[in-house]
């Protein structure tokens, strides 16, 4: 069973040690994600898988656009569903935004194919964004409406 809960003051560590599994690109320290709750347009959002922390998506909520920061579900937890809660999380939360990207490595074609499947479409690409390896990213974004509701 997958349950997506707000990251809050008890469980902010939780998501930054997904992150130091997940990536070893400059990964946000337990520091980054406590400030991220400060943020009055930052939401993060926990998956736990049973009872164990599983997956954490990062928005910011910009309107008209939002952002897609940092996305992870722990290895051993993958294709069981999570990712794509948490795409789903991410996207409703989003309702007062006419678009929602990331950045996404060009040779992770199973989260390319996750993102396509729910709406995003590649835009643009930066080149050597990523460090660790040096590497191209897909910028990917889903419009989901004209304009910024008011």
């Amino acid at each position: 069973m997958i349950n997506i809960i707000p990251m809050s003051e008890e469980n902010y560590t939780q998501a930054a040690a997904i992150e130091a599994e997940c990536f070893n690109d400059r990964p946000w320290t337990a520091k980054q994600f406590y400030e991220e709750l400060s943020l009055d347009f930052s939401r993060t959002f926990i998956a736990y898988y049973g009872n164990q922390p599983a997956g954490f998506v990062n928005i910011w909520l910009t309107p008209p656009a939002a952002i897609i920061n940092n996305i992870a579900v722990c290895e051993k937890y993958r294709r069981k569903g999570i990712a794509s809660e948490l795409i789903k999380k991410a996207v409703g939360e989003c309702k007062q935004c006419s678009s929602l990207s990331l950045e996404v490595r060009v040779s992770n074609l199973p989260a390319i194919t996750l993102y396509e499947k729910y709406g995003f479409s590649k835009v643009g690409e930066r080149k050597n964004f990523y460090e660790n390896p040096v590497e191209n990213a897909y910028i990917m974004t889903k419009f989901m409406k004209k304009e910024c509701a008011e």
